[in-house]
């Protein structure tokens, strides 16, 4: 089944038709394009209707400037990276906090890799996370995720209160590997990143 064309706070109107959308996620195609070929400096709405081969007053209608062009761009691999981790998580049965976070942090660094460097350079401009509403719906829909993976084995956790545990190690497992994917260390792999990540997760929640 095709998945409906998700809300984007960016855009000046919400596309509704076939066509309309058809052009919104072209656009928004050739905005990814345009940021991995040329960088975000170089890139201007002109040239995104160019290469959308839509017309300047097209691109107008959804797109006020730059900077909803490149918010729609970040939204849009927010959006997919949310349900793919919320599939994830919710289909887990019971396993580990290692392994679990093992899964999702593997899924989490191969999505920013298959992105080609767009969202390298997205984040390295300040268009981070928590700067755009879908960023804060982006975390909050994910530590629900972590809550109703994790209340499963409540009992065998050792944290005291398990909203705030879930708070403080979703945020210092991203800030982790958002380093490590934006300024990486050349000798430390992905898969180390992910076994130190899973271990630390294991010994926060299951800690004697």
């Amino acid at each position: 089944m095709t998945q409906p064309f998700p809300h984007l706070s960016a855009l000046k109107k919400q596309p509704t038709q076939p066509r309309a959308i058809r052009t919104v996620e072209r656009i928004i195609a050739a905005t990814g394009e345009l940021v991995k070929e040329q960088g975000l400096e170089a890139l201007t709405t002109n040239k995104v209707a160019d290469q959308a081969n839509v017309n300047i007053a097209t691109l107008y209608q959804y797109f006020p400037h730059k900077q909803a062009l490149l918010s729609a761009l970040m939204q849009s691999y927010l959006n997919d990276l949310t349900r793919v981790l919320n599939d994830l998580l919710d289909g887990l049965g019971d396993i580990s906090i290692e392994e679990s976070t093992r899964l999702w942090a593997t899924l989490g660094i191969q999505s920013f890799r298959q992105s080609g460097g767009v969202l390298t350079e997205l984040l390295r401009s300040q268009h981070t996370l928590t700067a755009l509403p879908e960023g804060k719906e982006f975390e909050r829909r994910l530590m629900e995720a972590m809550h109703r993976f994790l209340i499963k084995q409540r009992q065998r956790l050792q944290v005291d209160n398990l909203d705030r545990a879930i708070y403080t190690a979703f945020h210092a497992c991203t800030a982790i590997l958002s380093q490590h994917l934006l300024e990486p260390v050349p000798y430390y792999t992905d898969e180390e990143m992910v076994d130190e990540v899973a271990t630390l997760m294991s010994r926060y929640f299951y800690q004697p």
